[in-house]
């Protein structure tokens, strides 16, 4: 059985950790944020005591679930919502746009960050990497969004069984 690290024991180890943890969060997310993550880190350490005493140095622990919370800021960041209003106009109104108002509808009733980025990439000929900068996101979330919403006009136009 597992001895639980005591308040004091904890308070030392969190004192001697700090500035280690500030620079693990500090170089993955910036210095702003870097506080909360360490706060949070030490939050979870804190909830995991019991099963600390296993380690022979807290700082592997410790610095991992830093590491991991700052990568979870980072995504939080890259994965916002997309703001539709600041994005260019990319209504579908040329004239000789041979899409259906059927299509054009079920577009517009995408959500809008698939919305988004299908107008841009089909009806703007934008690339993928374009569409990510413009939206303050990743290429790898911009060809995820377009695989939702292609599976999602795909499905309207399915034979039904």
């Amino acid at each position: 059985m597992t001895q639980e690290i005591t308040r004091s024991t904890f308070e030392s180890e969190a004192g001697r950790l700090r500035p280690t943890l500030l620079r693990v969060a500090a170089s993955i997310i910036g210095p702003d944020e870097a506080q909360d993550v360490v706060q949070e880190t030490f939050l979870k350490l804190w909830f995991l005591r019991d099963r600390l005493s296993e380690y022979s140095c807290i700082d592997a622990p410790a610095r991992v679930i830093a590491r991991n919370l700052s990568l979870n800021v980072l995504r939080r960041r890259n994965t916002s919502p997309v703001d539709c209003t600041s994005l260019p106009n990319i209504a579908c109104e040329d004239s000789d746009n041979s899409l259906s108002d059927e299509l054009l509808s079920a577009i517009a009733a995408l959500p809008d960050t698939e919305q988004a980025v299908l107008r841009m990439k089909h009806l703007e000929d934008m690339e993928t990497e374009e569409i990510a900068m413009l939206i303050h996101s990743t290429p790898g979330a911009v060809r995820t969004a377009l695989s939702r919403a292609r599976h999602r006009i795909r499905e309207l136009y399915k034979p039904q069984k």
